[in-house]
């Protein structure tokens, strides 16, 4: 009787750890100092305004010892990171008094981004960003990689999902598409875009600002002029110099936004690779964003009226890697900046196919009529709460303030008028807005949760809203009637088990005999 001793089973082969280009710390150099430094300054800036010489030299020893041993710490961290792909899993490793261990499966990632800042891209390097739908920043943030390593990364995250991964584009190539390319942004096309943008946190910039401009005019412009113009020196004259520091803070805002619109799309280029959408650009950072066709949640068509009269607008797409808690154009993972108004549609028709028609020729469903004298409301509200106090401190110029009230009321007619929603077998699309137009085309597939809203004042008139959640975002649509709420939310995100309405609402065709109503067709949705 022989007996066969069985051939010994190979241990699997352990993926070996990469590790970042050796330059990868002189690259995140500035960033860390940046990341150390800030927080200090809300100490450092008042103690040098402090009587007696501000600090003592022994706490500006601790202060500036912490700040080099913590800067020390994140560039070890840099040069110590170690990342690699096993299996369907992208591992990096980091840490120096606390080692970190983060996971990151392939098929979670939503979208890659490639950045090389200004230092970076003196030194050849990238940084490389991959993004999933955890939370307000990415996942993996890999500074100081080389071009072949991020595309041999992002080669081995694509191949885990069984997909092709899109080749990144040369630095310094504008030409090399490798696909459709779908937007081109000329510099007269950044131009416009920035004198015409109002981005609040542009305008908090300079409106901080504004206070010192005040003090230099009064310091040193005033004296000057008035030696010159005895005119501005003369009494009732002080709207003069109130005047000039208003129109020097537009043209800051001005001057702001225009270099910022230049210094973030330089050379932007939007790509359909087939599978993908790339996006690319910037002057000082370049960025490259790649989205996956099949992640896109959203696509938002951002129409202020000054930029509709223009003939152009801008288009936000979204994915489930939203930066919460950003304004709407920070947030969104690829922006295109300016798009004719002509070709709008053609373009959100490629990234979400599925529109019946032109969005400028759909039949959209209109608010509810009883949600206008809501919004007046409001508008009175608001205007009563504003002007009252400035006409009791500013007397008697803060009378002017009650002229805020026919604007308001204007313009939540305007508002009202011009909203408008609709629900197709594919889509949810809604309109809100008329200063600012925003058009929201969102996936029906992609729709985590709708819920109904009805506060004090739409209780009272019988009416509510809906908002509809994806991952990371949500979009409101305009005022229904409160059954009609009720039918969107059992309708959406697709037809399922009905609810039963809540006390107070009306029976509903089908629960005549104690069953639940049946899930409307989706093209039969409307406003009542």
């Amino acid at each position: 009787m022989s007996s066969e001793t069985p051939a010994p089973v190979p241990e699997p082969e352990e993926v070996p750890w990469k590790m970042l280009s050796p330059r990868a710390p002189l690259a995140a150099l500035f960033p860390i100092l940046g990341i150390v430094v800030r927080p200090l300054l809300g100490a450092i800036i008042p103690a040098f305004f402090m009587k007696g010489g501000g600090l003592p030299v022994l706490l500006w020893g601790f202060i500036f010892l912490f700040a080099a041993v913590s800067a020390a710490a994140l560039l070890y961290d840099v040069a110590t990171l170690r990342y690699r792909v096993v299996g369907a899993h992208l591992e990096i490793r980091s840490g120096v008094f606390t080692k970190t261990s983060r996971f990151i499966e392939a098929a979670r990632v939503q979208n890659t981004e490639v950045l090389q800042p200004f230092v970076s891209k003196l030194l050849g390097l990238v940084e490389l960003k991959v993004e999933t739908a955890s939370g307000q920043k990415a996942e993996g943030h890999l500074r100081g990689l080389t071009p072949r390593d991020a595309q041999a990364l992002i080669d081995a995250l694509h191949a885990a999902r069984g997909h092709e991964a899109p080749a990144l584009a040369p630095a310094g190539a504008p030409g090399a598409a490798e696909g459709e390319v779908l937007a081109r942004m000329r510099l007269v096309d950044l131009l416009r875009y920035g004198a015409t943008a109002t981005g609040l946190g542009v305008l908090a910039v300079v409106m901080g600002a504004l206070n010192e401009l005040v003090e230099a005019f009064h310091e040193w412009m005033l004296p000057w002029m008035s030696a010159r113009w005895a005119a501005l020196a003369k009494p009732g004259m002080g709207w003069a110099s109130a005047v000039l520091v208003v129109l020097a803070g537009l043209l800051v805002l001005w001057l702001v936004n225009v270099v910022l619109a230049v210094l973030r799309f330089h050379g932007f280029r939007l790509v359909d690779t087939g599978r993908h959408f790339r996006a690319m650009g910037g002057l000082f950072t370049s960025r490259q964003v790649t989205v996956r066709r099949e992640r896109i949640q959203q696509v938002v068509l951002d129409e202020p009226l000054l930029r509709r009269w223009l003939g152009f607008g801008s288009v936000e797409v979204e994915t489930a890697g939203v930066r919460a808690g950003r304004e709407p154009a920070e947030r969104a993972e690829l922006v295109v900046p300016v798009v004719p108004s002509d070709r709008m549609e053609a373009l959100v028709e490629r990234l979400i196919p599925g529109l019946p028609a032109t969005l400028g020729a759909l039949s959209l469903r209109p608010a509810h009529p009883k949600s206008l004298l809501r919004a007046r409301i409001r508008s009175v509200g608001v205007s009563v709460l504003v002007a009252t106090p400035a006409t009791f401190l500013l007397w008697p110029w803060g009378v002017l303030a009650w002229a805020l009230l026919p604007l308001q009321l204007v313009g939540a007619w305007f508002d009202w008028r011009f909203q408008g929603w609709l629900i197709t077998e594919g889509l949810v699309v809604v309109r809100q807005g008329f200063w600012r137009r925003r058009t929201t085309v969102l996936q029906r597939s992609r729709i985590q949760s709708v819920k109904a809203v009805q506060g004090p004042l739409e209780r009272g008139y019988g009416i509510g809203h809906v908002q509809v959640a994806v991952a990371g975002s949500h979009v409101i649509l305009p005022c229904v009637s409160w059954d009609e709420a009720w039918r969107l939310i059992d309708a959406l995100p697709s037809p399922r088990r009905i609810r039963q309405p809540p006390p107070g609402v009306r029976d509903l065709p089908g629960a005549a005999d104690g069953g639940t109503p049946s899930a409307p067709d989706a093209g039969s949705i409307g406003c009542k």
